[in-house]
Parts: structure tokens; sequence; C-alpha cells
């Protein structure tokens, strides 16, 4: 009786799954980002808008910000599988957090990664009132004085790591600033309270013009358009040393295939379309790399980074 009701109920399922697939979307989706309102979430209603006009439902954009992300990816893949929640992510979600925490109540396991929505660099930057133009004197400088401050937006951040790497590709030693946002530490750079920095290009391009710091460096595997005479990393320190935080969307393993597909295709058209790239800042490199791909990613850099944090015996 138990093998009969259930085949039974297979059977039953079956026609039922398939029209729920053929009549996807037929109600809004609901795309958890893990960051409060304002501020970074313009990317996020941005590519909302643009998968609203190609599925023909709204997509709404709900904040849960909280435990360095965690509490946003847990609710996307503790959410029914239907393809009508899907969770925005960073790297910190899924390459940094499951080497931190070893009570973390997610795995990729439980995600069916979409695709990655962009990747963007670190910039290295040092205050005008050290008479340093170039990495190597940058270099030498730390030397000179071991344990010199580099702000970051925090221990075990994707900056800082960078700056671990550096670290240990160099031999010097920084003093890693944990700051709560980027825009304190562009203050303390410009007045030389802090010498180094390390965060996104596109916190420093407003106050390029005032002469007040020189942007050394970026992580970027090829020197930037918007900055070409700045060198990358692997130019100046080592090719090892190439490194781009990404922000992504995933839906909850489970979802069905062809849900994937759909939605996996219209992220990817969205971001090549020009009216959504025209709103990206232009650090931002809009990257569709798609599912399995996306999902090997993620693999790559869990053990990258897993090898980095156990070597540095980084904590938070």
């Amino acid at each position: 009786m138990i093998g009969r009701r259930t085949l039974l109920a297979t059977g039953l399922a079956a026609p039922a799954v398939a029209r729920a697939q053929s009549g996807w979307p037929d109600r809004p989706i609901r795309l958890i980002y893990p960051f409060a309102p304002g501020g970074g979430d313009f990317l996020a209603r941005a590519l909302a808008e643009k998968m609203r006009e190609a599925l023909g439902q709204t997509v709404v954009v709900d904040n849960r910000p909280g435990a360095n992300t965690m509490i946003a990816a847990e609710a996307t893949a503790r959410s029914p599988k239907d393809g009508y929640t899907l969770g925005w992510v960073a790297t910190s979600t899924m390459s940094l957090n499951p080497n931190f925490y070893p009570n973390i109540t997610y795995r990729l396991e439980d995600f069916a990664p979409l695709s990655l929505v962009y990747r963007a660099p670190v910039a290295f930057a040092v205050t005008a009132e050290l008479p340093i133009r170039t990495v190597a004197e940058a270099l030498a400088h730390i030397r000179r004085n071991p344990g010199a401050g580099v702000g970051t937006v925090g221990n075990g951040s994707s900056p800082h790591l960078t700056m671990e790497w550096l670290m240990a590709l160099t031999g010097v030693h920084l003093e890693n600033i944990a700051y709560r946002g980027e825009s304190p530490i562009v203050a303390d750079l410009i007045t030389g309270r802090t010498p180094f920095y390390a965060g996104s290009t596109n916190s420093l391009l407003p106050h390029l013009g005032g002469g007040k710091f020189r942007i050394l460096a970026t992580s970027n595997p090829t020197r930037l358009d918007i900055l070409p005479d700045v060198p990358t990393f692997a130019e100046t320190v080592s090719p090892q040393l190439v490194q781009r935080y990404w922000h992504g969307i995933l839906a909850p393993a489970g979802v069905p295939a062809p849900i994937i597909t759909r939605l996996a295709e219209t992220i990817a058209t969205a971001l090549r379309s020009p009216d959504f790239r025209a709103r990206a800042t232009p650090d931002m490199q809009l990257d569709p790399v798609l599912l399995d791909d996306f999902a090997g990613l993620i693999r790559q850099e869990q053990e990258q980074y897993g090898k980095l944090i156990r070597e540095r015996r980084i904590s938070l």
C-alpha cells in the first residue's frame, strides 16, 4: 500500500509540477538583498526592473541585512523551491563566511547559482602626506615602518584579505584598521590620519582631482579603462595577486531546472543591456558567469580563501 500510494502521488504530482513550470511566473518574485536599503541596492533594484520587463511580473527587493549577509542567505536557502524567491549574495556570503564561521547554517549545496552580477577590484592607495608614488616605494616604506595602518571595511572583508595576500607574497606587515564603511576611510586617507587604503575603486574616484592621495595599484587582472595609468598588483607584485570581489544571484536548490535556466538567461540578458550597464559604477565589471560556471567559481574561491585564512591565521 505504501509503495502504491507513493507511485500514485508521484503520478499525480508530475502533471501538477509541469503545469506550475509552464505557468511560471504568475505572481511577484522576491529578491532577498543582504544589506540595508539605500546606497548599494540601486543595482539590485535596476536588475529587478529589467527582470520585470522580461518576465511580466514584479520583482520585489526585500532588504534583509545582518550577520555579515548570513541572515539573507539562510532565508533564501530555506525558502520554497518554486522560483519565486531569489537571493542576492556577495563574496563574503559564499566564499568567505564558510571559512570563518564553523557553525554556518548554509552551504553551497543549498543553492542553485544563477549568475554573477558584477565583479570589481580592490584599489590600494596612499595618502599624499607620504612621498610614495609606486607600490615598490610603498613596500619599502612599510618595511621601514612595520605595522603601518591600512584602512579597510572590516576584518575578514575582501580588501582585508587582499592586503593579507599582499603581505604573504612580500613579507611586509600592515596593520588592518577596520572601519564601518568606506567614506570615513577616504576622509582619513585625505587628511593623512590613515596612511594606506584598501577598498573599492569607486569610493576614491570622486576625490581623485584633489591630489590628496594616490592610487598605487588595483587587484584587477588588467588595468582599468578609467585608470589607465594605474598598474595592477599582477604587474607590480606577483601574477598571483589578482582578486575581485563580486555580487551575484542564487535560487534555493531544488527549483525546477527549466525555471533555473530561464532565470539565468533573463539575468544575463539584463546584464548585457546598454541601459542597465549605464547604471553601473565605473569600476563594476558586469559579468554574467552562469549556473555551473558560477558554482565552480564559488568552489574555487572557497578553497583559495580558506588556504589563505588558515596560513595567515586570520580570525574575526
